[in-house]
C-alpha cells in the first residue's frame, strides 16, 4: 500500500466504503513516487480516528451521503482545531449545486468529479497538500457565483476594505484565487514559502476571515478576480 521512502511522500487516506473503488484509486496512486496511501476508512465515523493516528496530508473522500459524507468528513476535522489536519479532496458523482455549496461551507480543499480523468488524480493530491484550492467540477464558476449570492452568513467585507491591504498581500489575495499553492506563489513572487504564509495570515486577520476559501470567496464578491467564462 505505501511506496519505500513513505517519511518523504505525501501521505493520503483512502475514504470510501467499496473495497472496489479504494483499490481502484490505491492503483492510480501507488504509481506515483511521492504518494503514498498510508491507510483506508469505509464510513465517515471511522475518518477522524485514522487521521489521528496515520497523520496524511490529504483525505481522499469519495462522498456519499449515506456511507461516507465528505461534507461531515470535512466538518469533522475542521472542528477538531488541529493545526496540520489534512486537506479534504472530495470525489463527487454529481454537480448538484446545494451539494456543492455544502461542501464548501464545510471546509473541502478540493472537488474532482467522479467520473475524472485518473491522470489528474495526483496532481490535484499535490496541489492540496500543497496548499491550493482545487476546483475542477465543471459546476466551479457556478459554485462561485451561489456563494456569492446565496451566502450572507458567509459573505466577506466588501471592497473598501481591500484598502487595508497592502500591495503585496492583494497580489497574494489574487494569486490564491487563482488555485495556486504557497510554494507557487512564492517563486511568482519571489518570495519565500514563510512569507506567502505570513502575507495570507495577516490579510485574513486584517479582513476577518475564517480561511482560505473565505479569502477566495472575498476575491470573486469584490471583483479582485473574475470567473472565467465558463
Amino acid at each position: 500500500m505505501t511506496n519505500e521512502n513513505e517519511a518523504d511522500c505525501i501521505r493520503v487516506l483512502l475514504c470510501d466504503p467499496h473495497h472496489l473503488t479504494r483499490a481502484g484509486l490505491a492503483s492510480v496512486l501507488e504509481r506515483e513516487p511521492d504518494i503514498a496511501v498510508v491507510g483506508e476508512a469505509l464510513h465517515t465515523g471511522d475518518v477522524e480516528g485514522a487521521v489521528r493516528s496515520l497523520r496524511p496530508h490529504v483525505a481522499l473522500v469519495s462522498h456519499d451521503p449515506d456511507t461516507m459524507d465528505g461534507i461531515a468528513v470535512a466538518r469533522g476535522l475542521r472542528r477538531t482545531g488541529w493545526n496540520n489536519a489534512p486537506g479534504v479532496l472530495m470525489l463527487t458523482s454529481g454537480t448538484d449545486d446545494e451539494e456543492l455549496l455544502s461542501a464548501m461551507r464545510g471546509g473541502i480543499r478540493g472537488l474532482l468529479p467522479g467520473n475524472c480523468d485518473p491522470r489528474s488524480l495526483p496532481g490535484a493530491i499535490r496541489d492540496i497538500a500543497a496548499g491550493a484550492m482545487v476546483l475542477k467540477s465543471p459546476s466551479a464558476v457556478q459554485l462561485i457565483r451561489l456563494l456569492l449570492h446565496r451566502s450572507p452568513a458567509m459573505a466577506p467585507p466588501g471592497s473598501s476594505q481591500l484598502s487595508l491591504l497592502t500591495s503585496r498581500e492583494r497580489d497574494v489575495l489574487v494569486l490564491v484565487a487563482n488555485g495556486h499553492s504557497n510554494l507557487v506563489i512564492a517563486k511568482m513572487l519571489s518570495l519565500s514559502e514563510a512569507t506567502v504564509k505570513s502575507h495570507l495570515y495577516h490579510l485574513c486577520q486584517k479582513l476577518n476571515l475564517r480561511d482560505r476559501t473565505q479569502a477566495v470567496i472575498l476575491a470573486y464578491e469584490t471583483g479582485l478576480v473574475r470567473p472565467s467564462a465558463a
